[in-house]
């Protein structure tokens, strides 16, 4: 039966002021992003929106089985990012009603993210 191996290095515990910075960086590139998207030439967004919003009413198993990123708290500003665009994504494609985002998405944190 081959070894397992067994990591010798400890996870660097993240600071409060680093989770900061994270979160300032992360504010800076979606506005970025947002202000380069409100300047694109884009003819497939539709500005027009007519009819009655659906309600979403999807449940955690639903959530769950779209497979959400989890995220540590060890990955860094792209890490953060990438959990919070999936995170979206899973939101959509499991019908997640509003009340409920704060509590899927608290669920999809592991490790040093649960001390945030």
């Amino acid at each position: 039966m081959p070894s397992k191996r067994i990591s010798t290095s400890e996870t660097p515990a993240i600071t409060l002021d680093a989770i900061r910075q994270l979160i300032v960086d992360f504010t800076a590139a979606l506005e970025a992003q947002t202000a380069a998207m409100a300047s694109a030439s884009n003819p497939n967004r539709n500005t027009n929106l007519t009819g009655t919003p659906i309600v979403k009413t999807g449940n955690y198993k639903e959530f769950i089985s779209c497979q959400p990123f989890y995220f540590n708290g060890t990955e860094g500003e792209v890490g953060l990012i990438r959990w919070f665009e999936r995170t979206e994504s899973v939101f959509s494609r499991s019908r997640c009603a509003k009340e409920n985002k704060v509590t899927f998405a608290t669920g999809t944190l592991t490790d040093d993210a649960l001390s945030w």
